[in-house]
């Protein structure tokens, strides 16, 4: 007798949960980014790996059912809520004209690059849309984990990373808000259409934020008053809440999620509030990316198919390239140093978690081939692993910096640093 499939999915998802940490964990103490454990405990445990060999009754143990599915775009959810956590909307306005300036070309060339290539080497509209949005969004945690070990971190250069990071993501989350547009509608695909529809998501999700910031942290502060559970309860409705709304606008969750989280960071009790996300994140990001990886068939990277291996390569020098030109070059300029520009340039090139989402989102949308995630996913994780061993040499002839940092280098820093779930 098959087990039922709420069961399938409860063992499921405890499976993913304890493995992807333990995981993690351990990446964690080699000094690699947890969110690969996480990954390769998906891709380990997936149904096209020794998932599909765990049977019982007949039928495989780990399946990725629809209330699994579910689990994980919660996930996703609360990742980007608990992004959102780590900057007020006053902070992401500090950013000054360079951050601004860095962050959107940086967004701007990886796009263009990912969705020409694509588009040269015979792919879709859809297909080059999607990868183009999977090269845009840096991951800068792993980059200020790395800045803090090397005592880096106060550099002008290493806050100009930061600064543009912030630009970046919104600027990534809207592209998101577009492609997820033109997969769950039968929009056709124009130019025209395309720049209406990223000016619009950009309009509604400024919208908003701004309504956001007014009213979410004079209800956050109101519940303040009561229990700390009747604080958590409102968060969490605010996260989900504004989800929904963004959906109803035509524009991703998540991208409603982050802006309820730069809203609630604002709030007076925001302390407690990352305190709970963090919490609660331990049983649905491990879910997410373990879900992640579970969809990566591994059998993609075996294959006499010589495009494939081309179109790979192919992607993951352009994500390199793409960030050392469109964050490097403007930074060079704004610090008047090479080294500095190469450095910041250096600092970007880690994709993350909207790298994962754009493609997570696409796939279970069937807009893209198991192949394709298969080479967008191993992109992601070579720049995240490269990135930081490039980052510590091309610091590795430098002394670590002096406590002191010059009235320049405050006046151009933002006073936070992302620090997303990972």
């Amino acid at each position: 007798m098959a087990l039922d499939p709420v069961l399938r999915a409860i063992v499921t998802i405890c499976i993913l949960v304890f493995s992807a940490k333990v995981l993690g964990e351990v990446f964690s103490w080699r000094k690699i980014p947890s969110v690969l454990g996480e990954l390769l405990a998906g891709v380990l445990l997936g149904p096209f790996a020794l998932g599909s060999l765990i049977v019982v009754n007949g039928t495989s143990l780990i399946q990725i059912n629809d209330i699994v599915r579910a689990f994980g775009e919660i996930g996703g959810i609360l990742i980007l809520f608990v992004a959102g956590l780590e900057m007020t909307f006053r902070d992401f306005r500090k950013v000054g004209v360079a951050g601004f300036v860095i962050g959107t070309v940086g967004v701007i060339v990886p796009f263009i690059m990912g969705y020409w290539l694509s588009l040269a080497l015979g792919f879709g509209t859809i297909t080059a849309l999607v990868v183009g949005a999977a090269l845009v969004a840096t991951s800068i945690s792993i980059t200020a984990v790395v800045l803090q070990e090397l005592n880096q971190s106060r550099k002008v250069e290493s806050r100009m990373m930061i600064s543009a990071a912030v630009v970046d993501d919104v600027l990534g989350l809207a592209i998101l808000g577009v492609i997820v547009s033109f997969i769950s509608t039968s929009t056709p695909i124009t130019a025209l259409n395309v720049v209406v529809i990223i000016s619009t998501s950009l309009a509604l999700w400024l919208a908003m934020t701004v309504f956001a910031a007014i009213v979410l942290p004079k209800i956050i502060n109101l519940t303040s008053k009561g229990s700390e559970a009747t604080v958590e309860a409102a968060a969490t409705a605010s996260c989900f809440g504004a989800s929904a709304l963004a959906a109803a606008l035509g524009l991703s969750p998540i991208v409603g999620a982050f802006a309820a989280g730069m809203a609630v960071a604002s709030s007076k009790t925001i302390e407690k509030i990352r305190d709970y996300t963090k919490k609660i994140s331990v049983i649905f990001s491990p879910v997410f990316f373990g879900l992640a990886g579970a969809q990566f068939d591994v059998r993609s990277f075996i294959s006499s198919d010589w495009f494939f291996y081309a179109f790979f390569a192919a992607l993951v020098i352009v994500a390199i390239i793409s960030k050392l030109i469109g964050c490097g070059i403007p930074a060079a300029f704004f610090l008047k140093d090479r080294s500095k520009g190469i450095k910041v340039g250096v600092g970007m090139i880690s994709r993350g978690e909207v790298g994962l989402i754009v493609a997570g989102v696409a796939i279970s949308a069937d807009a893209i081939t198991r192949s394709t995630y298969a080479a967008i996913l191993g992109m992601i994780m070579i720049t995240t692993v490269l990135a930081p061993i490039l980052l510590r040499r091309a610091y590795d002839k430098e002394p670590p910096e002096d406590a002191l940092t010059t009235k320049e280098d405050e006046a151009n820093a933002p006073d936070y640093i992302p620090t997303y779930p990972l």
